[in-house]
């Protein structure tokens, strides 16, 4: 399949695509789409690398002072490249890895800790197939399915931090409880994010966490101009995104938009069904 999809396109073509890049099916015609609407962190706003390692430290340091976990995790840091968006995560087995759309363990992918684990191994923890069943392939809240995805892009220091911890356990013979453990770990991430931290370290200095914006500007401005209608829906509070949107932008950066929705509590904004557009919603 994958040399029938290469002979129907031009030679070289492939070498020029953007992996980083969105591309949309080619039976969607944008021109017929009069309503765009945008997220705030890594749509509009793209950040340094420097923000994973800020987040990844701080949790880590939670986990130590707060929590009182081992000094010694003092010791690791944030791994660039260790992980990716979509990844899944057994709580009960402890493993981190990669299952494709068929719900297959991609084997060659799964790691405990910051080590591989064998294909062998894998196979075995899971009853002799690579096949995960569809009733355990929702997110993990405590009981019911142990397999938790991490789907944004602020899940890979959370990731990194994860697998750091067993890293540390296995390597000295300490046992731990799973559950327990994964709870910690996603409860001193959230605190760096619901406390503000991050917030605070963006707005400090955005020369050295928010990259340049001359493309989100020139995206906007150019859907405004073939009269899109245009909303930004996002998690973080406005003070934050009205001070990151003027340093990207420019002060009158509303002006491009129809609608702006902040603390929209997402992904239960989509799916509850309360009011959230009473307080959090600012129109032009």
């Amino acid at each position: 399949m994958k040399k029938l999809v290469y002979d129907l396109l031009p030679p070289g073509v492939c070498n020029l695509l953007n992996p980083a890049a969105i591309y949309a099916n080619n039976e969607i015609s944008l021109g017929d789409v009069e309503i765009y609407g945008f997220d705030y962190d890594y749509t509009l706003a793209q950040y340094s690398n420097l923000l994973h390692s800020m987040i990844f430290n701080t949790a880590r340091d939670i986990l130590i002072e707060q929590y009182k976990y081992p000094e010694g995790l003092g010791k690791y840091d944030y791994i660039p490249g260790f992980a990716i968006r979509g990844l899944h995560y057994d709580v009960k087995k402890s493993l981190l890895m990669k299952i494709d759309a068929f719900h297959y363990v991609q084997l060659g992918t799964a790691y405990r800790g910051l080590r591989p684990v064998p294909d062998e191994e894998v196979i075995e923890l899971y009853g002799g197939t690579q096949h995960i069943p569809l009733y355990q392939m929702s997110d993990f809240y405590g009981k019911g399915p142990s397999l938790k995805q991490f789907m944004d892009i602020f899940s890979l220091p959370e990731m990194t931090l994860l697998s750091s911890v067993i890293d540390y356990f296995l390597a000295h013979g300490i046992e731990f409880d799973q559950i327990h453990l994964y709870k910690d770990i996603s409860d001193a991430i959230k605190d760096v994010h619901v406390k503000g931290m991050m917030y605070q370290w963006i707005e400090k200095d955005m020369e050295k966490y928010i990259l340049h914006g001359d493309e989100t500007y020139a995206v906007l401005n150019r859907l405004v101009n073939h009269n899109k209608k245009l909303f930004l829906i996002t998690n973080s509070p406005f003070s934050f995104v009205d001070k990151g949107m003027k340093h990207m932008v420019g002060k009158n950066w509303r002006d491009l938009f129809d609608m702006v929705i902040v603390q929209a509590d997402k992904p239960n904004f989509f799916t509850d069904r309360r009011n959230h557009l009473e307080h959090n919603t600012h129109y032009s």
